[in-house]
């Protein structure tokens, strides 16, 4: 999981991870399914079912990601936000509020089929 404070390394993520299942999640200390979350995302479990997927984690109650809560429309936690490059354009593919495990491994899953369907036009 990476800690993102700031748009640049917001757009540093995005571009090192383009060709990975990116999402954004955003959430607090203090909110418990928060937590529950983080830990399923960290788990051991989530690495053997979603290898090629990447977090950037942004913490709503720091000063510097208000401007990127703003920007994303953040209301309620936890939210994950799965997104991709389209050129240089940011895509969101699929935003999840609260924690809803099997829909956020269905979302990796379809984007993952996704991917995999884009990669076989090009060979």
């Amino acid at each position: 999981m990476n800690n993102i404070n700031n748009i640049d390394q917001l757009e540093e993520f995005i571009w090192e991870n383009k060709n990975k299942v990116s999402v954004l999640y955003f959430s607090a200390e203090w909110c418990g399914p928060c937590k529950k979350l983080k830990e399923r995302l960290l788990s051991e479990e989530a690495k053997l079912i979603m290898p090629n997927l990447v977090i950037g984690h942004l913490d709503i109650d720091s000063k510097e990601n208000q401007s990127l809560c703003e920007l994303y429309k953040i209301s309620s936690i936890p939210v994950q936000i799965f997104i991709s490059l389209n050129g240089t354009q940011i895509i969101e593919k699929k935003r999840i509020i609260g924690y809803d495990w099997v829909n956020f491994t269905m979302t990796y899953n379809s984007i993952i089929e996704e991917m995999n369907k884009k990669q076989e036009t090009l060979n």
